[in-house]
């Protein structure tokens, strides 16, 4: 016998040791009779398994009086992946090499493109891989289960909900990027394989029956298991039944939309119709398929949720046609609705992680277990492209806390009005006023949700969120303490007053794992994204240098008439009012500043002796338009010192130069920025609804209204827009682990060109360097903080 042979008769044995394992622990006895082996020669697999890792012996138990050895698989033998990508969300599903599903989450996706798409899909997976690793041990294997029409390779070779995706090499560049054996599927294969491995687990079905799936969703589409064995067909193309075949998406549109709607007799008469003529039209494609492969069983999904009369018509239709003598076509509905493809996916992804470590010899189907976290997760979060009427919209809501009941705390209420369904259920507030507080800035009565003085209060509160409006100086011990105890959290903007403390929360984030999320909201601004859209086409070129001017016309009253007036509570106005306008350089840039030199000065409002005590009102309290001339100001803060006009100039990496004035005596508010490419300039004129972007690509003299422009839409009062959109954004990163626009890197970076600035500022305007982060933080905040 040859030497390869015996391996692979080892390996064999090895993972028929394994099958019994997967059923609970077994003893050194056990195994040898369960794999039809002697006792001689089960020690030696037994050996070889343990120092791979995949078995640990337990505890000594009595046996017959006498000690016995009893063998499990390690908690560390790794596990495997299985994902089911639709076109606007992925569910992500890991399997423990037991057969257990540990985990399983439903992200939303944003991207659509190939390139772009492939990278957030590819992010979200190796997060998700690494956030189990140091429990579950190495990944072996990964499953992949998308829409369209998918080769032996894995390259999507047709994609007709999303267009971009065809010809893409997703097998391979998977392969490349995850460094573990990868398999893409067409997702109704991979629902055949999860309908008919949980049959064969029940007892249902024999490991060599057939299988018949049929998707009634988008179109007529089915897969089949012949033998065990998913059918492909020569071209990859089996069952895309709606390529010739009329498809009945009138009827099935028409009952969706009146589910539930109809009021009286009469509509509901129309709407039994119309499921009943579906129903027949329906067996009219189910039937002939069902005669040629004659399964074991048919399995149909994607039915409306009312879809007991369907059912009774397909049925009724098919004992119509058929002789009484012919015997009946087994027909039920899919159990398990949108999960179906996530099930056959971990199947699938199980059965590969064997064959990695185990050699191509034949495997037996897997047992799964707790796939009701798979149900869980996706009947939350709406991933429906099966559904049926298990399909439900309800789900628990994030637990959100507020630290810092102040001026910016209503921006929490928008995540009781985002896409992922949220609740404020504490807020924290050290100020004696707190209640008060709690009902003036979060419209709530401060005997419905806790509220506390401290955060440790909060954290007992067991919120899973958590949004740092407090003041500045805060937001580093606060977002620690936060991060530590497992919560997601929020900050606000700026990041920290002091650079070190602005890299202790990014190194506590990465070395707990909660996510971080900064409140750079202009990304979300329609002004900035616009620009940035023009940038990306190439409307100006190349980017070479960006100017912005920014007019603070309510200066006097946001900010020289309580904390962010002084140094010790916010360094100076080129951070706290500054960073807003940094980072979006920095992102129309596609760069970040090395170098920075300022100068500034406090010429106005130190001149004014009308001083006061605002420490128990809120900003709002004092503002108004009516305070003018600035030298007119009343109530200012004890103790100003900090600069009313500043400007600084930045050389980014890339060489982009840049500049940046502030001044907080302006009559009018609003900020300019104007970007200069190899092509062209772009220039913003106004910064909210009614105003527009110029842009200039052609040579002239004097063309004051450029050579196009572009509206300006949204953000009406300010970035109200934008604070609903980055509340969306944060609560999608938190639930779905989404790629956002914001990025903790980037209030880094913004928050160190800040401080170095002003350090220029104050002395001597000497030019200041940015320091480097630590390579580790860099790559994990770049790659969705991944590690």
């Amino acid at each position: 016998m040859s030497t390869r042979r015996s391996s692979e008769r080892g390996d064999r044995r090895a993972l028929d040791v394994i099958n019994v394992l997967r059923q609970g622990g077994a003893t050194h006895s056990q195994l040898a009779q369960a794999c039809s082996v002697t006792r001689p020669t089960v020690t030696p697999i037994l050996e070889g398994l343990a120092a791979r890792g995949m078995i640990v012996e337990q505890s000594s138990v009595v046996d017959g009086g006498r000690p016995a050895r009893v063998f499990t698989l390690a908690p560390h033998a790794g596990f495997a992946v299985g994902v089911d990508l639709l076109q606007r969300t992925m569910a992500i599903s890991a399997i423990s090499m037991s057969g257990s599903i540990i985990q399983s989450r439903v992200a939303q996706l944003k991207a659509q493109s190939g390139q772009e798409r492939y990278r957030e899909v590819e992010a979200l997976i190796t997060r998700f891989i690494e956030k189990l690793r140091p429990q579950w041990g190495p990944v072996h294997a990964c499953v992949v289960s998308t829409t369209g029409v998918i080769d032996a390779q894995g390259t999507i070779v047709r994609s007709d909900l999303i267009p971009s995706w065809a010809g893409f090499p997703f097998g391979d560049a998977l392969r490349r990027d995850l460094g573990c054996p990868v398999r893409i599927e067409n997702d109704i294969n991979a629902a055949a394989m999860g309908e008919f491995v949980t049959r064969v687990s029940d007892g249902k079905l024999a490991a060599d029956d057939d299988l018949l799936f049929v998707n009634c969703q988008l179109g007529i589409h089915t897969g089949l298991i012949l033998k065990g064995q998913l059918h492909r067909g020569c071209s990859f193309n089996a069952g895309e039944i709606t390529d010739v075949v009329d498809a009945p998406l009138v009827e099935e549109s028409v009952a969706r939309n009146q589910v539930g709607t109809q009021d009286s007799p009469q509509d509901r008469a129309s709407l039994e119709r119309a499921y009943a003529q579906w129903g027949e039209r329906l067996a009219g494609i189910i039937g002939p398929l069902g005669v040629v492969v004659d399964p074991r069983t048919i399995v149909i999904a994607g039915l409306p949720a009312n879809s007991t009369q369907v059912m009774a018509a397909i049925k009724g239709k098919l004992a119509s046609l058929r002789p009484e003598s012919a015997p009946d076509l087994r027909i039920e509905e899919s159990p398990y609705g949108t999960a179906c493809a996530s099930i056959g996916a971990v199947a699938w992804a199980l059965l590969d992680a064997d064959r990695h470590l185990f050699g191509e010899g034949s495997s037996q189907l897997p047992t799964l277990h707790h796939l009701h976290s798979i149900l869980s997760a996706q009947l939350n979060r709406r991933h429906t492209t099966l559904t049926t009427q298990h399909t439900s919209s309800s789900s628990a809501p994030l637990r959100v806390g507020v630290v810092g009941i102040g001026a910016r705390a209503p921006l929490a209420l928008g995540a009781e009005n985002a896409s992922v369904p949220a609740q404020i259920v504490a807020a924290c507030e050290p100020h004696p006023q707190r209640r008060e507080r709690v009902e003036k800035q979060l419209k709530r009565d401060p005997d419905s949700i806790a509220v506390c003085e401290a955060v440790d209060e909060l954290i007992e509160c067991d919120v899973d969120v958590a949004f740092v409006t407090s003041p500045d100086d805060t937001h580093a011990d606060i977002a620690c303490q936060l991060l530590k105890a497992g919560i997601d959290v929020y900050v606000e903007k700026p990041l920290a007053i002091h650079l070190d403390d602005a890299t202790r929360i990014l190194e506590t984030a990465y070395e707990t794992g909660s996510k971080l999320y900064v409140g750079h909201n202009m990304r979300h601004m329609n002004v900035v994204r616009t620009m940035r859209d023009l940038i990306r086409a190439g409307r100006i070129g190349e980017v070479k240098t960006i100017w912005c001017r920014h007019f603070v016309g309510a200066g006097g009253d946001f900010y020289f008439k309580d904390w962010h007036a002084t140094r010790e509570h916010g360094t100076g106005l080129l951070l706290q009012k500054a960073a807003h306008d940094i980072d979006v350089m920095h992102w129309l840039a596609d760069s970040h500043t090395t170098d920075v030199v300022a100068m500034g000065d406090l010429m106005v409002y130190d001149k004014i002796t009308d001083r006061g005590d605002h420490s128990n009102e809120l900003m709002h309290d004092w503002y108004s338009l009516d305070n003018w001339p600035p030298m007119t100001q009343k109530g200012l803060n004890a103790v100003i010192d900090v600069e009313d006009v500043s400007m600084m100039l930045m050389r980014m990496e890339s060489g982009v130069l840049a500049s940046y004035e502030q001044c907080h005596f302006s009559p009018d508010y609003w900020r300019n920025y104007t970007v200069i490419g190899t092509e062209g300039r772009l220039e913003n004129f106004g910064d909210g609804e009614g105003g527009h972007i110029s842009l200039w690509n052609k040579r002239t003299i004097y063309n004051p209204d450029g050579d196009e422009q572009f509206p300006i839409i949204g953000d009406e009062k300010g970035h109200g827009d934008a604070d609903k959109l980055i509340v969306d954004e944060f609560l999608r990163f938190v639930a779905h682990d989404a790629v956002t626009d914001t990025s903790p890197l980037g209030a880094w970076y913004a928050v160190a060109a800040g401080i170095q600035a002003t350090s220029s500022l104050r002395e001597g305007n000497e030019p200041r360097h940015i320091p480097e982060l630590p390579e580790h933080l860099v790559a994990y905040f770049n790659h969705n903080q991944v590690k």
